[in-house]
């Protein structure tokens, strides 16, 4: 370990040596055409050496029929024979290809009622002269209760297609099951997984409903996980301004209603928290040229937030039909919401029963908006504090455990709009933790702290006229600081740590449908362990659309 910790130490200087956050300098416009495969940092899921079977969901599959419309992979997928269960793992790897020019796109993948996977696509230029080709993986272990029975699936890319945009996806799924054994057992996972598919929230209904039912009624403990994808003009949240700053630049047509986000949800009416997210950039987002070949973090899985909802649980065990619904507050675009439980039973009783003691979850933030002039233009500056607490009881056959949840978030959001309105300067930190505490006759039973910061720095500048005729131009750095921790409620012990960084920044000019200029350059950096605990480093650099450095410690096998 510390021969590995002075190697990591050594590569990361030597990778970070040449960091860089700005635009392009160049003496003369670069024009980007063949560009390598999109690549990722972050580690792979890992594969147990344990006996396996691979079921195929799609086999280069296309996203659009003949006539040009979308269509979908679907089935019934059955656990194999052969690899029946239990399982140490479950595997989805999927396998896209796509040539021509075309949009970023949403996929999804749908096994039940639950949404498994969901992301979006890397978006091809149609510049070069060959398809492009990306893999990712998404571990299914968590959902290994919904896999044990056959289960109708539906999934695919939602792409439209018209003499300018002509690409299409092709895309291979498949879904591996790896058999548990002594040295490799079945985790602890949750034994009933309740899916509701997606709903969209939009400003003229900002509240979406889901509705949950033929839940057991011998939960102990439920988690709630939770997608959030912006669209429209919530799709960059993160740049959208003040009300009266767009107004004071009506021709630059910026997004208003803040930067802020939230998807409040509440269970059968009673608030139970406040959602939030990952800040994705989409492979089109500020410039396409920022994305090619490194993507940004989480772009083809989109990340996922888990809040436990334990204190609720005396409602969710009555043998009825629960509502959970989202509501998102200064909505200024649309918001897709996917949402699913994972609950665990008591494995000695039939029946549970319990009640929510405590509800201290604020309807809004305290939150504070500050507009002032500086030079060319103006400061938007938006910070936003939450504490939020529930917690309940529920009667075991272990007897009666009490679950205290506690939920913090601090939010600012520094925006510098200058250039009439098409250039801005976006600083951004956010974090927060949920602590979860169970105690029973007073005793701490568990304690579990996750910690998250997703500090983010974008640049834009823009002059368009349409989408075949503009100059952009931007940078963006973002990180992914992931946490989490053990202990008796008063000390704590780290169990995982994780930091994931990027840096990009680019710039694409079109005149009346054909690149003029088109160039990028990035660096990713991803550290701390792969999903079996070991150390990791994965470091690769960019530069017109080329990848020039990739070091991974240890290397892939």
């Amino acid at each position: 370990m510390r021969i590995f910790t002075i190697v990591l130490s050594l590569v990361l200087m030597t990778a970070l040596a040449d960091v860089s956050v700005g635009g392009i300098a160049s003496a003369d416009p670069v024009l980007e055409h063949d560009t390598d495969d999109p690549v990722l940092a972050a580690p792979a899921v890992t594969r147990p050496d344990t006996p396996h079977c691979t079921v195929t969901l799609a086999d280069a599959f296309r996203s659009n029929a003949a006539d040009g419309t979308s269509q979908f992979y679907q089935g019934t997928l059955t656990p194999p024979k052969a690899c029946a269960g239990p399982w140490a793992k479950v595997v989805m790897d999927q396998t896209v290809t796509v040539s021509g020019r075309q949009y970023d796109r949403i996929g999804d993948l749908k096994i039940g009622d639950a949404e498994v996977w969901w992301g979006t696509t890397e978006e091809p230029s149609g510049e070069g002269n060959r398809p492009i080709t990306y893999h990712f993986d998404k571990d299914l272990t968590p959902y290994s209760a919904l896999l044990r029975t056959p289960q109708p699936f539906r999934g695919g890319i939602e792409n439209f297609t018209s003499d300018i945009y002509t690409g299409v996806y092709a895309q291979t799924v498949t879904l591996t099951y790896y058999r548990a054994d002594r040295k490799h057992p079945a985790p602890d996972v949750a034994d009933h997984v309740t899916g509701m598919g997606h709903a969209d929230a939009t400003p003229a209904a900002p509240t979406v409903h889901f509705t949950a039912k033929d839940l057991p009624r011998n939960i102990t403990r439920a988690q709630l996980e939770v997608t959030l994808e912006g669209h429209a003009c919530d799709e960059q949240w993160f740049d959208d301004v003040p009300d009266d700053v767009s107004a004071k630049y009506p021709a630059a047509g910026m997004c208003g209603h803040g930067p802020y986000r939230e998807a409040n949800f509440a269970i059968d009416g009673t608030a139970a928290g406040s959602a939030f997210t990952f800040p994705h950039i989409y492979s089109g987002g500020i410039v396409p040229q920022l994305w090619r070949p490194i993507v940004a973090i989480d772009t083809f899985s989109l990340h996922s937030e888990t809040y436990d909802v334990t204190p609720f649980v005396g409602k969710l065990v009555d043998g009825g039909a629960h509502d959970l619904s989202f509501t998102v507050p200064d909505i200024g675009g649309e918001w897709t919401v996917v949402p699913t439980l994972l609950l665990y039973t008591d494995d000695h009783a039939a029946r549970t029963s319990g009640a929510l003691t405590q509800d201290d979850v604020a309807a809004a933030p305290v939150r504070q908006t500050t507009v002032k002039d500086i030079s060319g233009g103006v400061n938007a500056t938006v910070t936003a504090k939450r504490h939020d607490v529930t917690a309940g009881y529920v009667d075991t056959s272990a007897g009666r455990v009490y679950t205290r949840v506690e939920r913090t978030r601090d939010y600012r959001n520094s925006d510098d709009v200058t250039g009439g309105g098409f250039t801005q300067h976006v600083v951004q930190a956010d974090s927060g933790q949920q602590t979860s505490t169970s105690t029973v006759d007073g005793r701490v039973r568990s304690a579990d702290r996750h910690t998250w910061s997703y500090p983010l720095t974008t640049d834009a500048t823009a002059n368009i006229t349409d989408d075949q005729n503009l100059r952009i131009s931007g940078a963006a750095e973002m990180t992914k600081i992931l946490g989490d921790l053990t202990g008796d409620g008063r000390n704590w012990r780290p169990v995982r740590a994780s930091r994931e960084w990027l840096s990009a920044s680019g710039v694409l000019a079109r005149t009346n449908g054909v690149n003029t200029e088109a160039d990028g350059k990035s660096q990713t950096l991803y550290t701390g362990p792969d999903d079996l605990g070991r150390p990791y480093l994965h470091y690769i650099a960019s530069e017109h659309g080329r990848i020039t450095q990739n070091r991974e410690l240890p290397p892939r096998r």
